[in-house]
């Protein structure tokens, strides 16, 4: 779909984004990201920056991007299919993500968390459980 030159140090220096995936290379290995494991990107010239749903930073130089930045912003968005934000029974509130890879039916769902939530407790886990299965049966899915 397209692709964009990195820096010459990485092996390949291109990046590439197919229809399912980003490609690229870094000083360590060659990378692939499907399109519902980046939960953001950005475009600041002339840097391509990526979060993952892992929570993990990735920032690319392009040079020469070509069309790779409005690939990669279209691919992420079109990946999702649902974003709402919910209620928890417990008091607080989550964002529940639902996801589809391009070429497949099943959506894949994420969790976000506010920030004054603890989300290492299990009461909390447990109540955004519930609050995205009653989404689910809500939507059908």
């Amino acid at each position: 779909m397209a692709s964009g030159m990195g820096p010459a140090k990485y092996q390949p220096p291109v990046v590439i984004a197919t229809d399912r995936a980003l490609y690229f290379a870094t000083e360590e290995q060659p990378t692939r990201l499907a399109w519902t494991d980046i939960a953001q990107a950005g475009w600041e010239q002339p840097w391509l920056s990526i979060q993952t749903v892992r929570g993990e930073k990735i920032t690319l130089h392009l040079e020469p991007a070509g069309e790779l930045p409005p690939v990669v912003r279209d691919r992420v968005t079109a990946s999702v299919v649902i974003r709402e934000r919910v209620p928890l029974d417990i008091g607080g509130n989550v964002v529940c993500v639902g996801r589809r890879q391009s070429g497949s039916d099943t959506i894949t769902w994420l969790v976000e968390f506010d920030p004054d939530l603890d989300v290492n407790s299990p009461e909390i886990r447990a109540s955004a459980d519930r609050a995205l299965a009653e989404l689910r049966v809500t939507l059908g899915v």
